[in-house]
């Protein structure tokens, strides 16, 4: 039997009185006197109506008070209140129960009174209709309607359209004027927004729709003098591609792809070829076409490039791992079972991926840059553990020859796997990474060349 909230509640504070009037006949218990202070109720002792009734969960026992006008809020302590109401009054105790049939309330049955109180649901209001019979739906201002308010108290209210339709024209001058230091961080503060709004995959969209690319991408990359501007630039030309396919398609026919490798392959300091990095992974990651189109050997020449220049070793190390991730996918979309996969299985077959860096020969140039590299890595646990996991990767059917031929390589990972045995205890809460780090190691040397010696 379903019943509204607040019949439930009037019901249940009926029922309360009515067991506390019953309570109370032919009882020797004293007679209640109440207070504004809550005190204990002795079983079966009578009470008058009107007062204030709760049940202590701290105590389990029952207290009653005089009713204060206070108290129509809730209860701020560990306590359950029925608070009787106006309706009460206008519904005594008669109707709790008649002497043909004790066992209802309010002409309700006791036992259907329970089956309800055990249904209530919580915050289940609802209402079609407002009072005064307004709907609901009316009482809410729309868009406009606030837009107006807002601006006649001076304060404007823009959506990311006319947000991102501002920015545009706000950079386009500040391009032309960044020979100060407050136009330099107007250009930044700008990037930052762009950056914000291209979070969404809507918004990213539609900076591409609009000539964002041609208006702000390409012209912050060929600024020359100014490594700051193409960084950020890249960032946010990361920020759009990033796991939005549409968005990709759209930059690859705006001949993004091209224009993207020369920005990586002009890249000199750290900040700026992460950025390319980090636009160029973005691009190519699951997306076979841009890797049919970039990965050739001049594309891979630009990347084993970086191996090359004097930056921070965190940079190369992306270059291994955006390779080690592209081989990754390749494998996991040929191995893929059923017809819903052949497209794309025919997609990364195209590619030629695997062909492609036998043919430049990455496992020669990964490996010298693994040899290379070695005291860097020797100290950079994190580093070494990000390394030997994409080397793992690689090595299936493509480099495991060529490295477990090259006594270089297995030099390499013993003096890693040697002295992450070395510096194991010394710091307590880097012992279980270490010793994760030094099994990957022990994995690889095995795969590669047998059981390790402990001689170097």
């Amino acid at each position: 039997m379903d019943l509204p909230v607040w019949k439930l509640a009037l019901v249940l504070s009926v029922l309360v009185g009515s067991i506390n009037t019953k309570a109370g006949t032919g009882s020797n218990a004293p007679k209640f006197v109440a207070t504004h202070e809550w005190q204990e109720l002795k079983k079966g002792q009578p009470i008058p109506q009107g007062l204030h009734v709760r049940i202590n969960l701290t105590t389990g026992k029952k207290e009653a008070k005089l009713l204060d006008p206070a108290d129509g809020g809730p209860s701020t302590d560990s306590s359950l209140s029925m608070v009787p109401g106006e309706e009460l009054k206008d519904h005594p105790a008669a109707g709790a129960g008649t002497a043909s049939d004790p066992q209802t309330v309010a002409g309700m049955k006791l036992e259907a009174l329970r089956e309800a109180l055990k249904d209530i649901p919580a915050n289940t209001y609802e209402e079609d209709e407002a009072e005064g019979g307004e709907a609901v739906g009316s009482r809410f201002k729309s868009y406009e309607q606030i837009k107006q308010e807002l601006k006649d108290a001076n304060v404007e209210l823009k959506s990311d359209s006319e947000i991102m339709t501002d920015l545009f024209t706000r950079f386009e001058r500040a391009l032309q004027h960044t020979s100060g230091l407050a136009d330099r961080q107007e250009l930044d503060v700008l990037f930052e927004d762009l950056e914000y709004l291209a979070h969404q995959i809507d918004n990213a969209l539609q900076f591409i729709d609009r000539g964002g690319v041609e208006k702000i991408v390409w012209p912050s990359l060929n600024r020359t003098g100014d490594a700051q501007t193409r960084t950020r630039a890249l960032k946010l030309l990361g920020t759009i591609v990033q796991n939005n396919p549409k968005a990709k398609v759209a930059l690859i026919e705006r001949n993004g792809g091209p224009n993207l490798l020369s920005a990586l392959g002009r890249a000199s300091t750290t900040d700026e070829i992460s950025a390319a990095l980090y636009a160029f992974g973005g691009l190519v990651r699951k997306f076979p076409f841009a890797q049919k189109q970039l990965l050739t050997p001049h594309g891979y020449s630009v990347l084993y490039g970086v191996w090359e220049k004097k930056v921070e070793l965190k940079v190369k190390v992306k270059v291994l791992q955006l390779i080690a991730d592209v081989l990754v996918d390749y494998r996991s979309a040929i191995a893929a079972a059923g017809e819903n996969d052949a497209t794309t299985r025919e997609q990364y077959r195209s590619t030629k991926l695997p062909e492609g860096l036998e043919r430049t020969e990455f496992c020669k140039h990964s490996a010298a840059f693994f040899h290379q590299h070695k005291a860097a890595l020797i100290p950079e646990d994190n580093l070494t553990d990000e390394t030997v996991k994409a080397l793992h990767a690689c090595r299936h059917q493509l480099c495991h020859e060529p490295w477990s031929q090259c006594p270089l390589f297995r030099h390499t990972l013993l003096v890693l796997r040697n002295n992450l045995d070395h510096r194991l205890d010394e710091d307590v809460e880097l012992v279980e990474y270490r010793r994760e780090i030094k099994r990957s190691i022990d994995e690889l040397v095995v795969d590669l060349y047998g059981q390790p010696k402990d001689e170097l």
